[in-house]
Order: structure tokens, then sequence, then C-alpha cells
């Protein structure tokens, strides 16, 4: 697999990809990821996939529905298919490393993440990580629609997906494909 390391530098992010879905047969996504100190992502759920998480160095809080669940390194959480959920580095000094898996695979997860982190080094984030171009926020919803499944944010899906579409006829995806998710392409 192309590019198993992959950093984003608004978010301060580094994930590297232990196995990919799309070399597997979609049997499952593995990486590795690096967070820095405060760092995390806001409440989403995964309609087709579960999540387990296991904390390999730092800590990690996670909310599971209401729940709220503080792990460390050798603690693990699974996370069930459509459950709502966040998670974050608490630490005020140290990064969290964990290894996340999805089951079943998830190739546009790995599609949106690639594409995303790709815009944060180009300078196409805005600072809270969300794209700058609302068509590039369409696509990467498209390919993976975790971040507006829960909360106000899924009142924008059907807005989203018309600018997919357009974004789609006008080929940015394609350059976002290109430029981003390109097997083998150097990061």
């Amino acid at each position: 697999m192309g590019h198993r390391t992959i950093e984003n530098p608004v978010s301060g992010e580094r994930a590297t990809w232990i196995e990919s879905a799309r070399d597997n047969g979609g049997v499952r996504t593995v990486a590795e990821v690096e967070v820095g100190p405060g760092g995390g992502v806001p409440r989403h759920r995964h309609a087709q996939h579960e999540e387990r998480i296991h904390v390999l160095a730092g800590e990690m809080e996670v909310t599971v529905r209401d729940g709220v669940r503080r792990l460390v390194a050798g603690e693990s959480v699974v996370i069930d298919r459509g459950a709502t959920h966040a998670w974050r580095n608490p630490s005020l000094d140290r990064t969290l490393v964990f290894r996340g898996e999805m089951l079943p695979g998830h190739p546009g997860f790995e599609t949106a993440l690639r594409v995303v982190f790709g815009l944060g080094r180009d300078g196409e984030l805005r600072p809270g990580g969300i794209p700058r171009r609302l068509t590039d926020l369409a696509l990467v919803a498209g390919w993976d629609p975790s971040l507006l499944a829960v909360g106000p944010r899924r009142l924008l899906v059907p807005l989203l997906r018309w600018y997919a579409g357009r974004a789609a006829a006008r080929a940015r995806a394609t350059v976002l494909l290109r430029r981003y998710d390109a097997p083998g392409q150097a990061l």
C-alpha cells in the first residue's frame, strides 16, 4: 500500500496505516494514530462498522453515548456500530498514541482522512480542521459521512450532497483524489 504515514499540521495528528481495507478486501481498516495534547474528534457515529481503540501511550477520554471513560496505555474500548461517540487526548503535555481498528474496513474513511490531512498540509483547512471550500467538505462527507451523522450537523447533509454532485461534475473530486489519495504517492 502506498503512503502509509500521513500528517495533518493543523490538528497535529499523524496516522500510520497498518492495514487498509483496499488491500485486504474490506476486512478491516487499522491505523496507529498520534494525537497531540488536547486533540481529538467531535461527536460522530459510524453506521457501517464498529470501532476498536487500544491505547498504546498516554491517555484518552472516550465518550460513548452519554458515558465518559478514561483509558490509559494497555486499555481498550469497543464502540458498537451506530453508537454516538467522541474521543480526545485530555493531557496538557503528553502525546496520545492508539491503534484504531474498524470492522469491517472502510475505504471511504481512509480516503477522507488522506484528503483532509493533505488539505491541512496545503493550508486548505480552517483552524478547526474543516476544509475551507464547501465543495471539499461535501466530498469528504460523501467519502465518510460519520462526522455529519449526529446533532445539528446532520441538517447539512442534503446541501452537502448537492455540493458533492457539483464538485464531482466539475472534477474537483478527481483533483483531490489525484493529489492526496493516489496509491504510491509520497506524502
